[in-house]
């Protein structure tokens, strides 16, 4: 789980340039940003494509 604002600075594989170079994360504004506590501003969230951070299958 990381602050939006560091997330930002992480590379996401599903948003690519038109020649595939990554792109930065969007945090919030990505419908897959899952947020930790919703009700805390500027909490902590992740991305939920990757699940839930320390949970396992």
């Amino acid at each position: 789980m990381l602050p939006e604002d560091e997330a930002k600075f992480k590379y996401c594989p599903h948003l690519t340039t038109h020649d595939d170079k990554l792109r930065f994360c969007q945090g919030a504004m990505c419908m897959m940003w899952r947020w930790d506590n919703p009700e805390t501003p500027g909490g902590r969230g992740y991305c939920g494509l990757a699940g839930r951070p320390g949970e396992r299958a």
